[in-house]
């Protein structure tokens, strides 16, 4: 957690962060005690019609993130919420406080 720290990742203390895959370190939030399961992919870019694009990816304190789960660029889960296993989240998606969602894309659970 260090490293990443030092990168630029803002990540909160008790976070569980069980992957590598940050790839613009400087544009991921992780709360406290938020968890970040195995093999999931923080997605801070993405192309589209050749042009690059990148937004912060932001999980609220206590949010979970299932093993295999991605979230693209410009999404947020809010504070306690929980998003199941090889679950995809949506450019831009609000995942609201406190709520359980799963699928790909992602739907209230």
């Amino acid at each position: 957690m260090l490293w990443l720290r030092a990168m630029g990742s803002r990540i909160g203390r008790g976070t569980w962060l069980e992957t590598y895959w940050l790839p613009e370190h400087d544009l991921v939030h992780v709360g406290a005690g938020a968890t970040v399961n195995r093999g999931c992919v923080l997605q801070t870019h993405l192309f589209h019609d050749r042009i690059m694009s990148m937004d912060a990816v932001v999980l609220g304190a206590g949010a979970s993130l299932g093993p295999g789960g991605v979230v693209l660029p410009a999404a947020r889960l809010g504070d306690g919420a929980r998003v199941g296993a090889a679950s995809l989240v949506l450019r831009g998606d609000e995942v609201p406080a406190g709520t359980r969602w799963a699928g790909n894309p992602i739907a209230p659970a």
